[in-house]
């Protein structure tokens, strides 16, 4: 039978407020195109208010990262001083590449569900599985990043005085160790509230 028509948008929104119906909609009606865009438009905003908490981040912690870094600590100053201008003008336009995240993301997500289809022998195919990872970064990825700058601007930037304070900014794990190095920072981070949501949506999704 032909597959039902269904409403793109409702069915993103619903990933947040009635999963259920959300999974059971796009598992005969697989879609994504309204998820990507909502992805995208939250994420690209989250990004483009965070951007200023993030680029104070980075000049903070400079001199940390120089000391760090054999390649860095070899250069002149003004050799170090314009390798720090070029990332911060990088990170200044990193929200216009939120489109390529939310594909990177979403293919990730595709290929871990289908590897856990294979282990289970589920009959769902890549395009069901590609629509539900795209409409779980709705959360994963939109909310993640629009609660991310929203708190980035009621926060101010003078208070992300280096790149474990950029982790830490949602609650997550990393709140638990907050003296942890970068790395477990990061790893904990991961951990944080829209982390565990998505992690359950992927499962409900399978």
């Amino acid at each position: 039978p032909a597959a039902p028509r269904a409403n793109g948008a409702a069915t993103a929104m619903n990933v947040v407020v009635a999963p259920r119906d959300a999974f059971e909609t796009l598992r005969v009606a697989p879609m994504w195109g309204w998820a990507l865009l909502i992805t995208v438009v939250l994420m690209a905003i989250g990004q483009y208010l965070s951007t200023p908490a993030t680029v104070h981040a980075i000049q903070s912690s400079w001199p940390a990262m120089v000391s760090s870094n054999p390649a860095l600590a070899g250069l002149s100053p003004d050799q170090q001083q314009r390798a720090l201008d070029r990332v911060v003008a990088f990170t200044n336009w990193v929200w216009l590449f939120s489109i390529v995240y939310v594909f990177l993301g979403a293919l990730i997500t595709t290929i871990v569900m289908s590897i856990f289809k294979a282990i289970g022998r589920g009959d769902a195919g890549f395009k069901q599985l590609w629509c539900a990872a795209i409409n779980v970064a709705v959360v994963s990825l939109g909310v993640y990043s629009i609660l991310n700058g929203l708190i980035a601007v009621v926060r101010g930037a003078a208070s992300y005085n280096s790149t474990a304070d950029a982790y830490r900014a949602i609650p997550s794990l990393a709140w638990i160790v907050p003296h942890a190095g970068i790395k477990l920072t990061a790893f904990l981070a991961a951990f944080s509230v829209t982390g565990i949501w998505s992690a359950v949506l992927v499962a409900m999704a399978m």
